[in-house]
């Protein structure tokens, strides 16, 4: 990838308002100033804060732009029967059409993805050289540090189930005329660049927050151990996702939220579960508004009556798909996730927190909820599948049946592949519309026997031929290649575009 591509990256993206001292704060949606990459910004703690804040700020708008977090990881598990007249670029894709007229370079394209890390790397290339003694609170170095460390492994992880190789930058750009040309690094150099990213994240970070308004939106030692079991799993290490799992559940600080009245508070944010979370709050004015439909606002799962005068339900559920998947209808999430899910308009109702900014007349919608990325049930689940790999089904049982407890339906008793099968339902039951399921889907679908049918019991658009020649992976923005003469189209797409 030519770094000159994202010159307009050379303003350093820095935010106002702080993340320090102890009240409720804004950590994202806040106001940017503009700086230059110089050794003179980055010279204490409170230009160290601001600099994470704004990482956290990309991060944020790279996942809601396009709605991407839940196009890349929902629409293509055929989840939802998008309506095709209010949504036809996400229509396609549901039909695993990763290309055409409706479907580009909102979404092919990665730009937005190095202006996250041009900035995740500047900290992790100036903070460390600030003095210990410029910092108000001395612990936030460590923190800080570590945060950037994790935020490059999530981010290159992201990417990389995405698109599979993409160019490898680990050195910010201090001077743009200096900016080289950068070829897709291959998907396993990546992988292991952000395992060694989280090594070292691990190192910096502790377990729990000595400010409880940062609980999951800001990264520890537990969200970093959740992304390297996650990558773990990735790569079929299962030894390794074992042990990475057993750091999230075995240190205490995170509980499943067992009272059903409580439920929904997992996904409005912070609960004990939470592990990482991309923090959408109105009480500290970052909701995200909807009166544009089509926006980075856009909640295409819910309308009326969860959203005053939403006549249009873009994404309706895919009704077969959840009749399905939640064949016992006394299962709590059946209850908790969806409204009317078996009348063509169906509505998946886990991110329904609205609030109206301008009271009772309800014109002025904003949403209140969390993005999710990882919480205690996947993590336990994550394990009970690592566990039946490595042979030990007992233990995977007792955490399947954790869950399933938890959703008030009956235990499993199940083993081997069988138990295999159960372990994928149950994370594509829990996980649902949580940007999960497709790379599920993948993950399970390239263990093994690669002649095997790609889970027939789900209906998936993606055939063996397809999913073996890489084709669950995305297209990049033929755009980019205008200037950039290293960079090369993802194998399963060229000639197709």
């Amino acid at each position: 990838m030519k770094s000159k591509i994202l010159k307009y990256t050379t303003g350093l993206l820095l935010i106002t308002g702080l993340i320090s001292g102890t009240s409720c704060k804004k950590i994202l949606d806040v106001e940017p100033h503009n700086s230059t990459f110089t050794n003179a910004y980055f010279t204490n703690g409170t230009d160290a804060n601001t600099a994470i804040a704004g990482a956290y700020s990309l991060l944020r708008s790279v996942l809601l732009s396009n709605y991407s977090f839940h196009v890349y990881g929902d629409v293509p598990a055929s989840e939802f029967n998008i309506n095709s007249g209010l949504d036809d670029a996400n229509y396609n894709i549901s039909n695993g059409e990763f290309t055409g007229l409706n479907v580009g370079p909102g979404i092919w394209n990665w730009l937005n993805y190095y202006q996250l890390l041009q900035q995740v790397n500047l900290i992790i290339n100036k903070v460390p050289g600030i003095p210990i003694t410029k910092f108000s609170n001395q612990d936030d170095k460590n923190k800080i540090i570590g945060e950037a460390y994790y935020l490059r492994a999530f981010t290159y992880f992201y990417m990389s189930r995405v698109w599979g190789d993409v160019p490898l930058k680990l050195q910010p750009d201090l001077d743009v005329s200096q900016a080289i040309n950068i070829p897709r690094t291959p998907a396993a150099d990546v992988l292991k660049q952000c395992l060694s990213d989280l090594r070292i994240a691990e190192g910096y970070l502790v377990f729990g927050y000595a400010d409880a308004s940062q609980q999951a939106v800001r990264a520890n030692k537990g969200s970093a151990f959740a992304l390297e079991a996650h990558i773990k799993a990735w790569t079929h290490d299962y030894a390794g996702c074992e042990q990475a799992t057993a750091q999230v559940i075995n240190n205490g600080q995170y509980h499943l939220i067992t009272d059903t009245s409580q439920f929904s508070k997992i996904f409005i944010g912070k609960s004990a579960e939470g592990i990482f979370e991309i923090n959408i709050d109105y009480q500290q004015s970052e909701g995200i508004s909807l009166n544009n439909p089509y926006g980075s606002g856009y909640a295409p799962t819910i309308a009326y009556p969860f959203v005053a005068q939403k006549v249009n339900l873009e994404w309706p559920v895919n009704s077969l798909y959840v009749k399905q998947l939640y064949s016992d209808t006394t299962d709590m999430r059946y209850k908790k996730y969806f409204f009317q899910s078996q009348s063509g308009s169906g509505q998946t109702i886990k991110y329904s927190n609205i609030t109206y900014a301008d009271g009772s007349a309800k014109n002025d919608p904003r949403l209140s909820n969390n993005i999710i990325i990882f919480r205690l049930a996947d993590i336990i689940l994550l394990r009970a599948e690592a566990l039946n790999h490595l042979g030990r089904d007992g233990e995977a049982l007792v955490l399947l049946n954790q869950i399933r407890e938890r959703a008030r339906i009956a235990d499993y008793s199940g083993t081997g592949d069988n138990l295999n099968q159960t372990i994928l339902d149950e994370r594509l039951r829990e996980l649902f519309y949580e940007g999960q399921s497709f790379y599920d889907m993948v993950r399970v679908k390239t263990i093994g026997d690669p002649t095997t049918g790609f889970i027939t019991r789900y209906p998936t658009q993606f055939d063996d031929k397809r999913l073996n020649a890489g084709g669950y992976l995305w297209p990049i923005d033929p755009n980019m290649f205008k200037d950039d003469f290293v960079l090369r189209q993802t194998p399963y797409w060229q000639g197709k575009l």
